[in-house]
């Protein structure tokens, strides 16, 4: 995971910048949402067996897309018992989509200051993310998500 992990320590670095202003704030909490974006398409572009075909493939995974496989996971699995598959899953796609919202958030709405807490508790959900991730990725729960983050299910 190169680049989402790098992409992650920007992120981190960004928060940790004294003193803080609203623009590394704003950058952290974008940068944080794109740690997670590229990391759940290096996991779904894996499973491609054509290793050389896997930029390409990445390149067709869409914002929407994983967003609305992402909510239909979250209002499935919502009431899932702690700890179960179904539980770790629902903690990555709910971060997806928090973390979604909150980049626009970040990127788009001027009108209103970032705080550091909510900055923190961003952060905070793309670490947990990877942790559930690490849990379930081999699960066929997981896969079947990665699954549907590029295909629409009929």
């Amino acid at each position: 995971m190169p680049y989402p992990q790098e992409l992650f320590d920007s992120a981190l670095a960004l928060y940790q910048i004294n003193p803080e202003t609203q623009a590394t704030l704003r950058r952290a909490v974008s940068t944080g949402y794109y740690a997670l974006f590229h990391f759940l398409i290096e996991e779904a572009c894996k499973n491609w067996n054509r290793p050389e075909q896997r930029p390409a493939i990445a390149r067709v995974f869409e914002h929407k897309r994983m967003f609305d496989a992402s909510n239909g996971r979250v209002a499935k699995y919502k009431n899932a018992a702690s700890g179960s598959a179904e539980f770790h899953l629902y903690s990555v796609a709910y971060a997806f989509c928090q973390l979604q919202q909150k980049r626009h958030q970040a990127d788009y709405d001027l009108s209103s200051t970032l705080a550091t807490s909510s900055v923190e508790l961003a952060l905070g959900s793309v670490a947990d993310a990877f942790t559930s991730w690490s849990a379930i990725q081999h699960e066929q729960i997981a896969q079947d998500y990665l699954f549907s983050l590029l295909f629409k299910e009929r």
